[in-house]
C-alpha cells in the first residue's frame, strides 16, 4: 500500500484510474485467445468517515461516480434522458436514485470496515442519492456500523474493492472526517500495484486454454483494494 498524494481541495481527482488500462491489456495477453477482460465498470471512489464527539466511528457514506460507458448504458437500459440532452427531467433523476442500492442481504457493496484485523459489520446502504452530469452518473449511500466503535491505539480501515474484479474503485485522495474531536485523521492509499500484478498473472496462469476465464474470473479483487486509514491521537 501507497500513500495517494492529495488534489487539491477544491478539485477533487475524478480522472479515470490507471489500473484499468494496464490490468485489461494484462489479462488479454495472459488468457487464452484474449477470452477475458477484467475489469468492465470503473468507478471513482469517496469516502467519509463519520465520527461521534468521542471519536468512535458511527457510519461511513460512500460516494460512487460511474465511467461513461456505464453511465450510458445504466441511462439507457432504464430509458433516462431520451432527448439525450445530457439533463434529467425530475421525474428522470427520481427514476434513478437507489438503481444501484438494491443488495442481497449481507451483500458487503464491495466496501469493507476493520479496525485492525478484526473485521466490522456494516449495515445496508440508506440515504441514496443520484445525479447525472457530464455524462456520468454519480450515487452515494451511508452504511451505518452496528455500534459506535472506539478507534484508540488501533487504526480503522475503510477498503474498496470488488472481489471478482469486474469493477475497479479508484479512491479519491481527499478523505472526508465527519464529527468527532479533531484528535483523528484520515489518509487515503492505493495498492502496491507490482505485488497485485503479480497476483493476478499467477492466477490468470493456472487456467487451461478451455476453460472460460471470464465466467470464472479468479477472486483477486482484494490485492487492488484501495484503503482509508483512520488514527486517533490518544485522549
Amino acid at each position: 500500500m501507497m500513500p495517494r498524494a492529495a488534489a487539491p481541495s477544491h478539485m477533487p481527482s475524478l480522472v479515470p484510474a490507471p489500473i484499468p488500462a494496464l490490468l485489461l491489456s494484462l489479462a488479454v495477453a495472459l488468457v487464452p485467445d484474449g477470452a477475458a477482460a477484467h475489469p468492465h465498470v470503473w468507478i471513482d471512489t469517496t469516502v467519509e468517515v463519520i465520527l461521534d464527539d468521542q471519536d468512535r466511528a458511527v457510519a461511513v457514506r460512500i460516494g460512487w461516480v460511474y465511467d461513461d460507458l456505464f453511465s450510458l448504458s445504466v441511462i439507457a437500459d432504464r430509458g433516462i434522458d431520451t432527448d439525450a440532452d445530457g439533463r434529467l427531467t425530475a421525474q428522470e433523476a427520481a427514476a434513478l436514485v437507489g438503481f444501484d442500492m438494491h443488495w442481497e442481504p449481507g451483500h458487503p457493496g464491495d466496501t469493507y470496515a476493520l479496525l485492525g484485523e478484526q473485521d466490522l459489520a456494516l449495515g445496508g446502504p440508506e440515504a441514496w442519492t443520484a445525479t447525472y452530469a457530464e455524462g456520468r452518473i454519480a450515487t452515494t449511500h451511508l452504511r451505518r456500523l452496528p455500534a459506535p466503535v472506539e478507534i484508540g491505539a488501533q487504526t480503522l480501515l475503510v477498503q474498496v474493492y470488488d472481489p471478482g474484479f469486474y469493477t475497479a474503485y479508484e479512491l479519491d485522495a481527499v478523505v472526508v472526517l465527519t464529527g468527532g474531536s479533531g484528535a483523528c485523521a484520515a489518509q487515503a492509499w492505493g495498492p502496491d500495484l507490482d505485488a497485485a500484478d503479480d497476483v493476478l498473472k499467477a492466477a490468470l496462469a493456472e487456467y487451461a486454454a478451455d476453460q472460460d476465464v471470464e465466467a470464472d474470473f479468479p477472486a483477486i479483487g482484494h490485492s487492488y483494494a484501495e484503503e482509508v486509514r483512520v488514527t486517533c491521537a490518544a485522549r
